[in-house]
């Protein structure tokens, strides 16, 4: 003899908890990033974010763009696919200011604005990735040098 169960068809307050929110993957994400920030100290989340953003960089790799248009080509069909902004970059003798922006400024369940201090060191570690792809030494590195919502400034040089 065949087991069989009925189980229970969706109410209308199921349908109303699931029509809240356009984004579940946002969701998904700030559940996370809850559960990082809960085990971990401030320290530890910044090195964990550097290294989500080099993993991101190294998985999308700049292959042999050797000029600086390529190179923003590259990482804004990354971010717009990720829908996380762009990105446009100024030279100088000494470095680059790199001005990410239209990044969202919160997730869709994120109440304590953890993606607002994660997005930064992600970005960070994708463009210090990205600039070592393409050859940058040692000494030089990629800093923070505002963050806001939905924009971030950085910089890249010594």
């Amino acid at each position: 003899m065949l087991f069989t169960k009925d189980f229970p068809v969706p109410g209308e307050q199921d349908a109303v908890m699931f029509s809240t929110g356009n984004d579940p993957f946002a969701r998904l994400l700030s559940v996370m990033l809850g559960e990082i920030a809960s085990a971990a100290k401030a320290d530890q989340m910044q090195g964990f974010f550097l290294a989500v953003g080099k993993r991101l960089a190294d998985s999308y790799p700049v292959g042999q763009a050797k000029a600086m248009d390529r190179l923003i080509q590259h990482s804004n069909m990354v971010w717009q696919m990720l829908g996380m902004g762009n990105v446009r970059f100024e030279l100088d003798d000494e470095g680059i200011d790199i001005f990410h922006h239209g990044l969202p400024a919160k997730l869709e369940g994120d109440g304590e604005d953890l993606w607002a201090k994660a997005a930064p060191f992600i970005l960070q570690g994708a463009y210090d990735s990205w600039f070592r792809q393409l050859g940058s030494g040692e000494r030089l590195s990629t800093a923070i040098l505002r963050a806001e919502s939905g924009g971030i400034e950085l910089r890249h040089g010594i």
